[in-house]
């Protein structure tokens, strides 16, 4: 299956020949697939087309604390283009917690909403590994 949760993402989420992603603003995370345990530095790709190019992330926790953030490149005004990054954490104890993806709200408000993909991840501890 390939698509948006294909645990080898796809590079072709990103071509727009059917033209649905013009003038869009969207961030689709490809890897990993909502579910997935993972450890730290667990690796993150997708697809994006945002402000500047700028994506945004950051991992949450159960407890709703953020337990890591950064940003990276990925497709603007010139078109969509994949983008990855690695996300290092800590925590205690095994736990459900989200990585959020997104563009950055150029507008502050005024304009469309900028793209933001949500995964819920079950976040393994060292000793799982």
């Amino acid at each position: 299956m390939s698509g948006f949760y294909d645990s080898d993402p796809d590079p072709k989420n990103c071509e727009n020949e059917d033209g649905a992603l013009d003038n869009a603003d969207f961030v689709i995370v490809m890897s990993p697939r909502a579910g997935d345990r993972v450890h730290t530095g667990f690796a993150v790709n997708g697809c994006s087309r945002t402000y500047e190019s700028n994506v945004q992330w950051k991992l949450v926790g159960k407890d709703g604390s953020e337990l890591a953030s950064g940003n990276t490149a990925g497709g603007g005004v010139d078109g969509s283009a994949t983008f990855d990054f690695n996300v290092a954490y800590e925590v205690k104890e095994r736990q459900i917690g989200h990585l959020e993806v997104m563009g950055e709200d150029a507008s502050d408000g005024e304009g469309n909403p900028p793209g933001r993909t949500v995964i819920p991840l079950v976040l393994q501890t060292p000793e799982a590994e």
